[in-house]
């Protein structure tokens, strides 16, 4: 299959990244493409309910994040393994079939620090996932003249570096990455 082929058949863009989305088996479900821009699509008809991308192997513990930048920050700064769940509505899905598989491993929610959105859907959204599976909720914290749009920990490193995201996961009692 050429190339222009693949990205008509699917509907992603060009001169991007390709992520892939996998259920707890392994299964390929669906891609994500993020272009240059920073525009994100998923691929027509793929499913993306349960489906995440992982990054690193766990050893005990998952941490379970939003989007592909996030979870390569978080990734960078602690060395744990993160499943990305692509949007705060697939944190719950994701984090329930990451328990169910493996009920021994430590989920920790990486929340999306939503502060300029009516009721804060990312930690919403994480504190609710954390809940369902009885995982644990780590919020970025900014220094001082945050931008209204620093929401994440890739946004934290950026602004702070990885030592900043790194002291998020560390207040986590017992938690060592």
């Amino acid at each position: 299959m050429q190339r222009r082929d693949f990205l008509a058949l699917t509907g992603l863009t060009a001169g991007g990244l390709i992520v892939p989305m996998r259920d707890t088996a392994g299964t390929l479900h669906s891609l994500q493409s993020i272009a240059t821009d920073g525009e994100k699509r998923f691929m027509l008809g793929g499913r993306v309910k349960a489906c995440y991308h992982s990054i690193g192997r766990p050893d005990g513990a998952v941490i379970v994040c939003e989007g592909y930048a996030t979870g390569a920050s978080i990734h960078e700064a602690t060395g744990e393994a993160v499943a990305v769940s692509f949007n705060a509505g697939n944190l719950m899905p994701v984090a329930t079939a990451l328990h169910t598989k493996y009920p021994e491993l430590v989920l920790l929610l990486a929340a999306d620090d939503d502060h300029q959105s009516e009721g804060n859907p990312g930690m919403s959204a994480a504190k609710s996932a954390a809940l369902a599976v009885g995982g644990f909720v780590v919020a970025p914290h900014f220094p001082a003249g945050r931008p209204n749009k620093a929401t994440d920990f890739n946004d934290l490193a950026a602004l702070a570096g990885l030592g900043a995201v790194r002291a998020c996961f560390l207040e986590i009692v017992g938690f060592v990455c």
